[in-house]
């Protein structure tokens, strides 16, 4: 544990040591077990929230395809500084069934590793001559990721 570290503890743990109405203290991370026990002794409730399960995958992914891949507000972001408008994306053939298999194949993703890897499909259609989108190449990003 590097000094910092050390030093951050130490504070939380001498704020943490009584009771009060004053403060409210929220934990949050995906990585629970490498909490140190003197933390986790002074936790009063522990929430965990799993890993989406496949509706909630599926859910994700069209909230994702809607945000980044059909939004047309998504012209508007960037403000003053963004001079070029993005090029239009054009969606083909890409069904719920494809989403639905896509959500099968997720199985153990987070929400925030879902949104990354509809990025990624973004980010494969911006390389695209036609900016278009296939469910030829969603499969093939979901096959790679």
């Amino acid at each position: 544990m590097s000094e910092a570290q050390r030093s951050a503890l130490n504070a939380l743990l001498f704020r943490t040591g009584d009771q009060s109405r004053d403060i409210v203290l929220v934990l949050a991370t995906n990585r629970p077990g490498d909490l140190d026990s003197a933390i986790t002794d002074r936790i009063d409730e522990v929430i965990e929230f799993p890993v989406p399960g496949e509706e909630e995958r599926l859910k994700l992914l069209n909230l994702y395809l809607n945000k980044y891949l059909r939004d047309e507000s998504n012209n508007s972001k960037g403000g003053l500084f963004l001079k070029k408008q993005p090029q239009k994306i054009t969606i083909k053939d890409l069904s719920e069934d494809v989403l639905k298999e896509a959500a099968k194949k997720t199985e153990g993703f987070s929400g925030r590793e879902i949104a990354k890897l509809m990025a990624s499909v973004q980010a494969a259609v911006y390389g695209r001559p036609d900016c278009s989108l296939d469910s030829k190449l969603f499969k093939e990003i979901v096959d790679y990721k």
